[in-house]
């Protein structure tokens, strides 16, 4: 007969539980042919417009049509590779017949604007619209968790990036996160140290759905 301690160690003793199997990484989505006017393309999110016909390169890109025409873009690979937590997807928009395409996209005072990556930052000054992208090399080595710039206006004069300072007429900011600004006698001077990182991929990540 089992003792009582002998009972208890059984009945507190966690239930081995069978490892499920890695589910494989979701396949990219097959490139996609379309015709028009005897025309064929092939690609991605392709669309027609009855006389012409467009497709993005990668599954990554985007296809709209905006002001009667058929607009594609494809992210830089550093934006594919990288991109933010929350899964941004490019954009095309419009205004006045004017067009661009990119992430967070931004119009105002009839002009539009987008950053080139998930990571970028955009802001009107003085009624212009002004968009910036850290480097790539800051995107490499944050990921996801790159920090997100900041503008700064002073006077008729704007400038984005990081650690930014100003005087009355003048504004700069560092490129990097890294970097410093320092503000001398209504001097700025910034610097920023030299990425020593090198970022290999093996592998893209799935493109968001």
């Amino acid at each position: 007969m089992l003792s009582l301690l002998t009972l208890l160690w059984l009945a507190s003793a966690p239930i081995p539980v069978e490892s499920l199997p890695t589910p494989p990484a979701p396949r990219p989505p097959a490139p996609q042919c379309v015709s028009s006017q005897g025309r064929t393309v092939c690609g991605y999110q392709c669309k027609t417009n009855g006389s012409h016909a467009a497709c993005a390169k990668t599954p990554y890109g985007v296809c709209q049509l905006l002001a009667g025409n058929i607009h594609c873009w494809d992210p830089p690979r550093v934006a594919i590779a990288h991109p933010d937590n929350s899964r941004t997807k490019p954009e095309c928009k419009e205004i006045r017949g004017k067009v661009a395409c990119g992430y967070n996209c931004r119009v105002a005072n009839g002009e539009v604007a987008c950053n080139s990556t998930p990571h970028g930052v955009c802001t009107t000054h003085f009624e212009r619209l002004v968009c910036w992208d850290p480097p790539e090399s800051v995107i490499h080595e944050n990921g996801a968790d790159t920090p997100e710039p900041r503008c700064l206006t002073a006077s008729e004069a704007v400038s984005c990036g990081y650690d930014c300072k100003s005087t009355r007429t003048e504004v700069r900011c560092a490129s990097t996160p890294t970097g410093v600004c320092r503000l001398d006698n209504d001097q700025i001077t910034c610097f920023d140290p030299p990425s020593l990182l090198h970022c290999d991929h093996s592998a893209p990540p799935p493109p968001a759905n």
